[in-house]
């Protein structure tokens, strides 16, 4: 298809009349104003099509669904209706920030090795109340690794080559679409994230993942056991849960708590000696910034369990430079968290 603009903006309202103009309105004012903005009405029985049609800005390309498809289904539509270099993804109850466009623009032009771009955010209420923040990590090095743990994007505030995603398209049967797609490109591009603020974004009672909290989390159980088998480990049910255990200490809304016990800091480490042997081995990740990652994860742990003396008394600690150098960076990021 025929690219005849930079940018092409695509979001998907179902219902979402309440946050709508907001929504909207930030994108028609950012800074960067050479973009098409692709809005589909999935299937909405509120006020929703009245708010989008009351807009005559010609950049809107505004969709109906006869019937609600869904998200994954309207968003894997609307990928092939997009005719951008780029596709900005932007959900309709968000507020993209004025600069929020232009800098990703210009970030991905200045790293053509980066076929994903997302941004930190600033979580609102329905107040429009800043409540939070989601500081994710930034270098690709690091958000490859991650995603052994979790997702580390803000789906909303993601920014994609769009040859790369009419290619690889979300998976239709996942309930943790934005995380299986991000593990999919990270086989196939380096993923990273803008150090800056630039997405409010909204969490409340109606939020998808909440709605869905124990369908999404079996479904990320089931993508780690698919990362952890890139590294030739098959953990049972016992080890994945010590796998997880360091992730879920901390971090915004956490869905699940992960009930503490005598032996998690020895369970914790012997785990993290299996996956720096394996990635050893299999060569998947940075091995110095693994092993950094996982100290750092540790050190979480230590501190969330009072055990400060251990957080320097481990089997895998390792004091080469790079790795110091990989574990301050990690260290700085999450004191930002």
């Amino acid at each position: 298809m025929k690219q005849s603009t930079p940018i092409s903006v695509l979001m998907p309202v179902f219902n979402a009349e309440k946050y709508l103009r907001e929504a909207i309105e930030s994108i028609l004012n950012q800074t960067f104003t050479d973009f098409e903005f692709i809005i589909i009405n999935d299937g909405s029985t509120d006020g929703s099509k009245d708010v989008i049609l009351s807009y005559s800005d010609p950049r809107i390309k505004y969709v109906e669904n006869e019937t609600n498809l869904g998200l994954i289904q309207t968003l894997n539509n609307g990928i092939h209706l997009c005719r951008g270099q780029y596709i900005a993804r932007m959900d309709a109850d968000d507020i993209s920030m004025p600069n929020r466009l232009k800098s990703q623009y210009h970030f991905m032009e200045r790293h053509p090795e980066v076929g994903v771009c997302g941004t930190w955010a600033k979580v609102i209420d329905a107040n429009n109340t800043v409540k939070d923040k989601i500081v994710n990590q930034t270098r690709p090095v690091f958000v490859s690794i991650h995603l052994l743990f979790s997702v580390p994007l803000v789906h909303p505030s993601c920014f994609i080559r769009t040859t790369l995603l009419q290619k690889h398209p979300y998976h239709p049967v996942s309930a943790a679409e934005d995380y299986d797609l991000w593990c999919c490109l990270n086989d196939l591009t380096q993923i990273a994230n803008i150090p800056t603020f630039l997405l409010y974004y909204r969490w409340h009672e109606s939020n998808v993942s909440n709605e869905q909290k124990l369908i999404q989390e079996d479904s990320k159980k089931q993508i780690i056991r698919q990362e952890l088998q890139k590294l030739h480990l098959n953990p049972n049910d016992e080890m994945l849960r010590t796998h997880r255990l360091s992730f879920m200490q901390y971090g915004f809304n956490q869905s699940e708590l992960i009930e503490k016990r005598p032996d998690d800091l020895e369970l914790t480490a012997k785990w993290f000696e299996q996956l720096l042997i394996a990635n050893k081995q299999h060569r998947r990740y940075n091995h110095s910034a693994f092993t950094a990652y996982l100290w750092s994860r540790w050190m979480v742990l230590c501190l969330k369990q009072d055990e400060k003396r251990r957080m320097f008394r481990l089997p895998f600690a390792d004091f080469r430079p790079q790795v110091l150098y990989y574990l301050l960076q990690q260290m700085l990021l999450l004191a930002k968290k």
